[in-house]
């Protein structure tokens, strides 16, 4: 007698935490048998289990108890081909990819099962006519559910498999097409193909050679439709099927009113399984061998080797077409970082231009032209006297042009109240007040050095900011500080009188590094250009990777045959090339662009920022195996983005944080990292410097820490 090509015994799982009150089975010590060359039906609700049982049948999904033997083999175990090539898997969902072409989807999956051109060709237009497929070039988006569904399918047939598994894949369908499909399926089990089938349409089932009733995880039933009806005594299956179910709630309430031991009867207790397996391994089962292409011991290397090259060239050719057909995912990924990068740099670290500020000038509105002697062009003058000695004279003008100079636009005002009250209205950012004799004290004041009180009060300037801007309040101080350097020394200058006398008797010498006028965004930029690498590929590859999960693309895909690490490899190659891509733009813009300074080595900077978006790509791996939705990626993406750049010391210097949470903000991911590429920049530091290399060891640490956390979450993730 042939060997099964399905074999379930005592299968049972559940969901839920063990020992919860929400641990509850979706499969109960469940018994079934496919004999090959057979057509199964799998009926029963939404919920019953339909769908978990095929997940564990093509090994996506492990038992809590029973055994699972899929055509000689357990799923999973090296060798069987599950999942792999010898399965034609049809999910409940669509799992293609939307921005796929018909031709795209079936071409995917056949070279995932290493099918050649001439065959890949013949067996799409084979489908293409059986399943009245639309234009091969034709997008999945852009089908109706039902086309969907006929591509899905032919996605499942396309390397014509022993085994074929199909997840209601008539739903929604012509009732003709319906027809012609379970013809089809009559004639592949003919020639021994095994086909496993759900479906909402109970009837249709009575072209099956067996058929299983499940219902809330229990098996009612498994037999020809025709012993069926003799069975119960019943003309249609759904008939038969309410009295099964009848005959279970039955049996339900009586055993609820036998046991008083368990809070939740329909649970099978675990003292109640019987692990008698008959078949414990592999060698235990009489494998039936095939002579189609399928995965054995008895493969060598090269034909392993060809499979995997396959697989990858597959996932490879299908990241290509799902990236470069999604105008929002290139033009975030290539453009984003340049327009980012040109943003800050043209709109953070210039000085403010156009700033108002009062002046009431008491010195100017003592005589005759009053403040339009101090607005005429011509001020390269202080008066003199008859006797050509230097008298210093409305030197308040003078201040008043050099403010002028430095971009700040006086308005004049008749009293310093007006002018408060410009300054509180927002019309202007400070006001400026001149003494009456402002010239004539400031010149005793500077030639006696000691002198009354009065005297010091008519040769003060006051200034009143608002300072609830504090950038520009910032600035105007700095401001009205450089005004009076260049007022003293002009006027000093024009009498030939030490331009030092007058000046803070502090003098800043040429800096060890940097500039006397260093401007914010040469501070900023090393901060800013690194977080933009990291960031942009997290989000990128959260969304792809999430994406696909949703989809079922990656369920349906490891079903073929593709493994999780050939898809991260394949991802991690394109991601790595994109970053590549964006460092380059950056570096570009940065150094040649916007002529920052750089004295320190491109080499050294460029894999610097390589390694932050490397781990910018690891986040997201991270989030994509930690977030069930892009909602909840999004938010925990934007939630960890802010703090680490309020506490990276772009915005603020860690000198001025406490000391618990400096230690937190040198350990995040691009503080340290910041710190190297602006040394690199600006001091020209090497490698070998402690400053630069901790950046490297932070990056390279935090890139294992995160792969370390997708592990162990993959590994211990309930299935």
């Amino acid at each position: 007698m042939a060997t099964p090509a399905v074999v379930v015994e005592r299968a049972s799982k559940y969901y839920g935490k063990k020992g919860g009150n929400d641990y509850k089975p979706v499969l109960q010590n469940l018994d079934m048998t496919v004999e090959r060359g057979t057509i199964y039906g799998l009926l029963g609700a939404s919920g019953c289990g339909k769908t978990t049982l095929l997940s564990c049948i093509v090994g996506r999904r492990h038992l809590d108890s029973g055994n699972i033997w899929v055509l000689g083999g357990k799923p999973g175990e090296k060798g069987s081909g599950v999942p792999g090539p010898r399965v034609g898997y049809m999910p409940q969902d669509i799992a293609l990819v939307a921005e796929f072409t018909i031709r795209d989807a079936l071409y995917y999956f056949g070279r995932i099962y290493g099918m050649s051109n001439k065959l890949l060709a013949e067996r799409y237009d084979f489908l293409c006519d059986l399943l009245e497929l639309p234009a091969g070039d034709s997008f999945i988006k852009q089908l109706s559910g039902g086309q969907q569904r006929r591509v899905s399918l032919a996605a499942a047939l396309v390397h014509d498999p022993e085994l074929l598994i199909l997840d209601e894949p008539t739903v929604g369908l012509d009732p003709m097409l319906r027809e012609k499909i379970w013809d089809y399926l009559t004639e592949l089990a003919a020639k021994g193909t095994t086909v496993i089938i759900t479906t909402h349409y109970i009837d249709e089932t009575k072209q099956a050679h067996k058929i299983g009733l499940l219902r809330d995880g229990q098996l009612l039933a498994q037999d020809s439709p025709t012993d069926i009806l003799r069975r119960f005594n019943c003309d249609t299956l759904e008939d038969a099927f309410l009295k099964m179910a009848l005959i279970q709630n039955e049996n339900s309430r009586t055993n609820r009113r036998r046991s008083t031991l368990s809070s939740s009867p329909d649970v099978i207790p675990e003292s109640s399984i019987v692990n008698d397996s008959r078949f414990q391994s592999t060698e235990d089962f009489n494998v039936v061998t095939s002579s189609r292409d399928v995965l054995t011991k008895q493969e060598n290397g090269l034909e392993l080797k060809s499979k995997r090259t396959g697989r990858l060239k597959a996932v490879f050719i299908k990241s290509i077409q799902q990236f470069s057909r999604h105008p929002g995912g290139l033009i975030f990924s290539i453009l984003f970082p340049m327009l980012q990068v040109m943003a800050f740099y043209s709109a953070v670290g210039r000085d403010p231009k156009g700033l108002h500020v009062a002046v009431v000038n008491d010195e100017a509105a003592s005589i005759p032209m009053g403040n339009e002697l101090c607005k005429t062009s011509n001020l390269t003058w202080v008066a003199m006297n008859e006797e050509q000695i230097c008298e210093y004279h409305m030197l308040s003008c003078w201040f008043v042009d050099e403010m002028e100079k430095r971009g700040i636009i006086a308005e004049y005002f008749n009293s310093t109240e007006e002018a408060k009250i410009a300054v509180a209205a927002r019309t202007t950012y400070g006001a400026v007040h001149f003494p009456t004799n402002f010239s004539s004290a400031l010149a005793l004041r500077i030639a006696d050095g000691y002198v009354e009180d009065d005297i010091v009060e008519q040769s003060t300037i006051a200034v009143w900011l608002d300072m609830t801007d504090h950038q520009i309040s910032n600035f105007l101080k700095r401001s009205v500080m450089k005004t009076y350097e260049s007022f003293t020394k002009r006027a000093m200058s024009a009498c030939g009188i030490n331009e030092d006398l007058v000046q803070l008797p502090v003098r800043m010498m040429t800096p060890i590094y940097g500039s006397l006028e260093p401007e914010m965004v040469s501070y900023m930029a090393p901060g800013v250009m690194i977080t933009i690498i990291y960031f942009l590929p997290a989000i990128v590859t959260s969304t792809l990777m999430i994406s696909d999960r949703l989809d079922g693309v990656w369920e349906r895909s490891a079903v073929a045959g593709v493994q999780p690490k050939e898809m991260l490899q394949v991802h991690i190659t394109l991601q790595s090339a994109i970053i590549v891509l964006q460092t380059l733009e950056m570096m570009v813009l940065a150094f040649v662009g916007y002529a920052l300074p750089f004295k320190g080595s491109i080499v050294t900077c460029a894999i610097l920022l390589f390694l932050q978006g490397l781990g910018g790509m690891c986040y997201g791996f991270l989030l994509s195996v930690l977030c069930s939705s892009f909602t909840v990626a999004f938010f925990v993406a934007t939630g960890s983005f802010y703090p680490m750049i309020l506490l990276c010391g772009i915005l603020w210097p860690l000198e001025g944080m406490p000391w618990a949470l400096k230690q937190v903000a040198l350990m995040l991911p691009f503080t340290l990292p910041s710190r190297s590429l602006r040394d690199l920049m600006e001091r020209g530091s090497g490698i070998t410097d402690y400053n630069v290399y901790i950046g490297f060891l932070i990056s390279i640490g935090w890139i294992i820490l995160i792969l370390t956390l997708c592990f162990l979450r993959l590994k211990y993730k309930k299935s």
